[in-house]
């Protein structure tokens, strides 16, 4: 059995009722706290796909409602998408995918039932799929006086403090600083400005050497849907925020 950092995502699809409790079995046996989606036909998988991206989907060659081979066809055309695939059933003749085959993103395995050969292709494909996941976050350092944020940008990025204190601020004419707030270790960063879809509301400004962890908008979903205890922190920052909100107010 496999142990990973985080939870792991797979999508099966296949309409075959024994393939789809075979692989799901499989795949609970080797990861730790994995979470399997399963479809039925086509639509069903693009639908999940789009909403809850896996990691590694596992799909038959042909599934109804689609012409054979479309899934792949979606999947590696779109520069977007991290999500590693093994491919179930026939292998086309020529070498057509032979790309996405070489970098680990698409693996096919012609005898289906063959839990071997998913066990083969799943190791070639998860260094694309669980590395890509690494991508969705990046780490950001800052020196003391260095600004993280500016009242008024249109980034939306969020951060997570790993290391180090921020202050947010907001600037009013004169140059005069209206202090808001110390930003600790294990606080979330520029939250608002993604939910409420505004510009930055305040100048936030390293007080010291800081670690932050960098998460882009069109990733945050996703990333916060795999790491529950990212939305713990969330929560607790988003609590803390209302409580200095209400003390001022009551001040």
């Amino acid at each position: 059995m496999l142990k990973n950092e985080g939870k792991k995502f797979f999508l099966v699809a296949t309409a075959d009722m024994t393939r789809k409790k075979n692989t799901c079995d499989w795949i609970n046996d080797e990861y730790i706290d994995s979470v399997i989606y399963t479809a039925a036909d086509y639509m069903e998988c693009l639908v999940k796909l789009k909403n809850a991206p896996p990691n590694i989907l596992i799909t038959d060659y042909s599934l109804d409602k689609a012409k054979p081979g479309q899934i792949i066809e979606n999947l590696i055309t779109d520069p977007e998408s991290k999500v590693g695939m093994i491919v179930m059933g026939s292998k086309p003749k020529n070498d057509q995918h032979m790309d996405a085959v070489a970098l680990g993103k698409l693996q096919f395995i012609e005898e289906v039932g063959n839990l071997e050969g998913l066990k083969d292709a799943l190791n070639k494909v998860t260094n694309f799929a669980f590395q890509a996941e690494a991508r969705d976050f990046k780490l950001k350092f800052l020196k003391p006086g260095e600004t993280l944020i500016k009242e008024g940008d249109t980034s939306q990025n969020i951060y997570i403090v790993r290391k180090g204190e921020l202050k947010a601020f907001k600037e009013v004419p004169g140059g005069e600083r209206i202090l808001l707030g110390a930003i600790q270790v294990g606080e979330f960063v520029g939250e608002m400005a993604y939910f409420n879809s505004e510009n930055r509301m305040a100048t936030v400004e390293a007080v010291n050497d800081c670690e932050l962890i960098e998460i882009p908008p069109q990733t945050f979903e996703k990333v916060i849907y795999q790491r529950p205890s990212w939305v713990k922190t969330l929560f607790l920052t988003l609590s803390k925020r209302l409580k200095r909100k209400a003390s001022v107010q009551k001040n």
